[in-house]
């Protein structure tokens, strides 16, 4: 097994998180979908259709608003308009708002690990309240029988966010091993990993020299052919001692994405601030790659020297 790194993090450093305005629009329009489906009884699914165009166009191409019921549709309504708000202060009191009228509502937790933890220990006790949260609002019997298929249910994601984020938080704080537990229980639940877990799981298996994890995650996800997966194969082939395996691991790498290359030989700099999304094969893309593997690079034995050797030639 290689040898890794151990990592020199500030715990006052904060996990990144998406900007709460970024996931509003989709998901409280499935949320008024939900609803109005709901409140019909269709004979078939051309009746559900010929519903659903007749919403549409008398609507202008938009489906009109349905007001939640349940006090956890109100509080999870409260949630999406935190996300909208224009301050955190804002964004804090709305939270506050859905946890006293729904207190399982696990999104509300996670807006405060967003805009009122101070640190990352404050955000992995506000995310693990909304773990707990979500658990006891879908009950123990939902997950036995939707374990596989989670993020297909709009009610399941408030649970699944705090999950990520207690992740990764405890991954912040040392926690190596809790918060690869968390990702791995994602991926059971949601294998089709809207959440995009696989990456970040990827790049904590190979930082912390577990091996079989990484060559598990790439059984599971044999064709992600993005650079976090084609590059780390070079890795893995090398930290195995296939040179060969490696070489040709490499070709495919540089015909995915060859700025990773530029930016791991030092003739590009990383920029001060990470990318918020990037394109297949882009620079953003290796940008993004260089930043969560380094580490793991860096801490395999001769497995930059061998690089950069190869990139010479």
């Amino acid at each position: 097994m290689a040898k890794t790194i151990k990592r020199k993090r500030s715990r006052a450093s904060m996990p990144a998180a998406p900007a709460l305005q970024s996931r509003i629009g989709s998901e409280s329009m499935m949320a008024d979908l939900s609803r109005l489906l709901r409140e019909q009884k269709f004979e078939s699914l051309d009746d559900a259709q010929a519903f659903m165009n007749r919403m549409l166009e008398e609507g202008g191409g938009r489906l009109p608003a349905s007001q939640p019921q349940s006090l956890a549709e109100q509080a999870q309504d409260l949630v999406y308009q935190a996300w909208e708000a224009p301050t955190d202060r804002d964004a804090t009191a709305l939270a506050r708002q859905a946890l006293a009228m729904f207190p399982g509502c696990a999104d509300a937790y996670n807006v405060l690990a967003e805009t009122e933890a101070r640190s990352v220990e404050e955000a992995c006790d506000f995310y693990q309240q909304g773990v707990d949260a979500g658990q006891r609002s879908l009950g123990e019997a939902f997950f036995a029988e939707n374990a596989g298929h989670f993020w297909g249910m709009i009610e399941t994601r408030p649970y699944m966010r705090a999950r990520q984020g207690l992740a990764d938080c405890l991954w912040a704080i040392d926690r190596e091993q809790d918060s690869i537990a968390h990702s791995e229980a994602l991926l059971e639940l949601n294998p089709n990993d809207n959440q995009g877990i696989r990456d970040v799981l990827l790049s904590r298996y190979l930082a912390l020299g577990n091996d079989a994890g990484a060559e598990g995650l790439f059984r599971q996800y044999q064709d992600n052919w993005s650079a976090t997966f084609v590059w780390s194969r070079v890795l893995l082939d090398l930290r195995r001692g296939d040179q060969v395996a490696a070489k040709a691991a490499l070709i495919e790498a540089m015909k995915c994405n060859p700025h990773v290359a530029a930016f791991f030989t030092g003739k590009r700099r990383l920029p001060a601030t990470l990318p918020a999304g990037y394109s297949p094969g882009d620079r953003d893309e290796a940008v993004l790659y260089v930043a969560n593997f380094a580490e793991a690079w860096m801490g395999s034995a001769h497995a930059m020297e061998w690089l950069i050797g190869r990139l010479a030639n």
